[in-house]
């Protein structure tokens, strides 16, 4: 009989999954494993001091949840009352991470205009490749301490008994309603990148009297920044990479857009987006900056030199905003046409088994090679020999999108030509018949025609990687991006 394996997230500190290890012990013997993948021992005795464990929150919780009770419902103040003379600390989300590679280069140049910044990191990921940029980050990033159940009752207490901490809790009875259930219980345990983790980073933070906090990702983690700053009283800033539109837990972007000093985005498509919003304090341009991510050109002089043989080339995690599902049909279109091609993909996601099936059924399965996720170097090498670097973005079901895909920026910084579509920022960078091509977004007929175009006319195929190539030299070098924002986090 195989193990139904169960994730043990903030083993040991954080209470058990008792609920999901009973619903998985109903039909199969269960494995419970950490956050590395690591099997965990849970013999009866463990799960005895489990439920223990759990009755002992619960008190500890319901006495929390009394005290926040006497907050009221009066609005935390918004301007920062300290003047810190402390290093600005960068708050992360997570170290390492398949598709964050973008963050990390801006991050390393940031550390190289100012050497005293400090770096804090809410989660380890230990599935992640580990990317040159996260090796690097490695080195100089603190990572938030985990606590368990009694320290980390301790710690909320000692803020409730604060006024700062006090309003924290009548924020979120303002905004979302719950107060206490939004910021304790088992959830900040387990994910640091929970809001309640803000009384952790807080206390991580108040030795160091940091002057400015600025964090990546306007979802939870700019919770959490926001509400470690607010305790500490000192101003914080968001660079938003296309995550502000979505539904998800806590999101509260009324109230960090207008608290924030800045509230930066990364395409002037989303600069649009989030000034159209209703229900915004009326943002500005001027709070709410474009600056691009961009590139360590030093280190993308290479040119690419095409095989030739039809390569396309996608490196990308396996969702469904990425639209690489019309691709099998597109490739049987190809194939049709007696055009060769091979399509190389480069990434791992929930995408991935309907992308396969995809494949059988446009019979291109022997045309496709699934590489996994591989490092950048990996993605670096298979572009130095592509023909074409596709990615067909969609706007997905639930209303996600790209901004603009970093790989699409690194193949065209190596003259790859870019096959994409038009959507949110990406024709910013692509301009169709000038710096690359664009498809239809979902259809697959009209993805089939550009590549097919890109792929027989190689001279103009040329000639368009070339321009893509100057455009993103000449406009997405990360240490004028990062010179930037800096400025926009000292001003």
């Amino acid at each position: 009989m195989n193990a139904r394996t169960v994730v043990w997230q903030g083993w040991p500190h954080a209470p058990a999954p008792l609920g999901a290890i009973r619903t998985a012990a109903r039909d199969a013997r269960v494995q419970v494993v950490d956050d590395k993948g690591d099997a965990v021992p849970f013999g009866s005795w463990v799960r005895a001091r489990e439920v223990l464990r759990a009755a002992w929150q619960r008190w500890l919780d319901g006495c929390l949840h009394g005290i926040a009770a006497l907050a009221g419902r009066s609005d935390p103040p918004i301007a920062a009352t300290t003047s810190n003379t402390g290093p600005t600390v960068l708050v992360l989300p997570v170290l390492p991470d398949l598709s964050h590679t973008f963050v990390y280069r801006e991050v390393l140049a940031l550390l190289r205009q100012r050497p005293t910044w400090r770096v804090v990191v809410l989660a380890h990921n230990h599935h992640a490749p580990l990317h040159d940029e996260a090796k690097e980050l490695l080195k100089v990033a603190t990572f938030l301490p985990r606590a368990g159940i009694t320290r980390a009752a301790l710690r909320t207490l000692r803020w409730l008994l604060r006024p700062r901490g006090r309003q924290l809790f009548a924020l979120y009875r303002r905004e979302v309603g719950g107060a206490a259930h939004d910021l304790l219980g088992k959830l900040p345990l387990r994910d640091p990148r929970h809001p309640g983790n803000a009384f952790a980073l807080a206390d991580l933070l108040a030795a160091w009297q940091p002057r400015h906090l600025h964090v990546y990702a306007s979802t939870w983690p700019a919770n959490v920044a926001m509400g470690a700053a607010h305790l500490l009283g000192v101003p914080f800033s968001i660079s938003s990479y296309v995550d502000f539109e979505f539904a998800y837990s806590h999101k509260m972007l009324p109230t960090k857009v207008a608290r924030a000093t800045f509230f930066r985005v990364v395409t002037r498509y989303c600069q649009d987006q989030l000034l159209a919003m209703r229900g915004l304090a009326t943002p500005t341009r001027e709070r709410t900056p474009v600056v691009y991510l961009g590139l360590d050109l030093a280190a993308w002089q290479q040119r690419a030199t095409p095989s030739g043989r039809g390569t396309i080339v996608s490196a990308a995690r396996l969702v469904a905003k990425k639209g690489l599902r019309v691709v099998p049909a597109a490739l049987a279109a190809l194939r049709a046409r007696g055009i060769p091609c091979r399509w190389r993909v480069i990434g791992d996601g929930p995408e991935l088994a309907a992308l396969q099936l995809a494949c059988a059924n446009h019979g291109v399965t022997d045309l496709v090679d699934f590489l996994g996720a591989r490092d950048n170097n990996t993605v670096r090498a298979e572009l130095l020999t592509a023909d074409v670097a596709l990615l067909p973005c969609i706007v997905a079901t639930d209303g996600e999108r790209d901004g603009i895909p970093i790989f699409l920026v690194e193949a065209m910084a190596l003259g790859v030509p870019a096959v994409t579509t038009p959507v949110s920022g990406i024709p910013e960078l692509v301009r169709d018949g000038d710096t690359g091509f664009l498809a239809q977004p979902g259809d697959s007929h009209s993805l089939a025609e550009v590549l097919a175009h890109t792929l027989t006319d190689r001279a103009n195929a040329a000639r368009i990687g070339e321009r893509g190539r100057l455009a993103v030299h000449a406009t997405l070098d990360v240490d004028v991006a990062s010179r930037e924002l800096i400025a926009h986090i000292e001003r």
